[in-house]
């Protein structure tokens, strides 16, 4: 019982630590939790059709924050979910903007206008008449 010989080394030994092994507390990461939120709340604001600037801005601060929140030490969870959301909401964003910018391509396409008469008029006669 040279392991258990007074109550601080028990203590160690029950956090996963070798005997004699000196582990400081893990410390949260302000940062890492900041570029999570931040990332999170991007790839939510990508539901709204027209706040993919916000989305696209929050995605860019939550890959700073989570690659700034390293400190020379490997990723913490937080840090890796802030990083992934942040590209998923850079990358979803700015697709979202080429698409508008299509869409407003095609609605301004002099060749699509009978294609679009066309729908409109399909679209009329399915309402009923009141």
């Amino acid at each position: 019982m040279e392991y258990y010989d007074n109550d601080e080394n028990r203590y160690k030994n029950q956090q996963g630590g070798r005997p004699g092994e000196n582990r400081p507390p893990r410390q949260s990461n302000g940062m890492a939790t900041a570029s999570f939120i931040c990332g999170l709340i991007g790839f939510l604001l990508l539901c709204s059709c027209f706040a993919f600037p916000a989305s696209i801005l929050l995605g860019v601060t939550a890959i700073v924050l989570s690659i700034a929140s390293r400190k020379g030490q490997p990723f913490s969870g937080f840090a890796i979910a802030g990083l992934i959301l942040g590209i998923l909401s850079l990358i979803l964003g700015v697709t979202e903007f080429a698409y508008l910018i299509y869409l407003n391509h095609l609605l301004r396409d002099p060749e699509m206008a009978a294609l679009f008469d066309r729908m409109l008029e399909q679209y009329q006669s399915m309402m009923p008449a009141k």
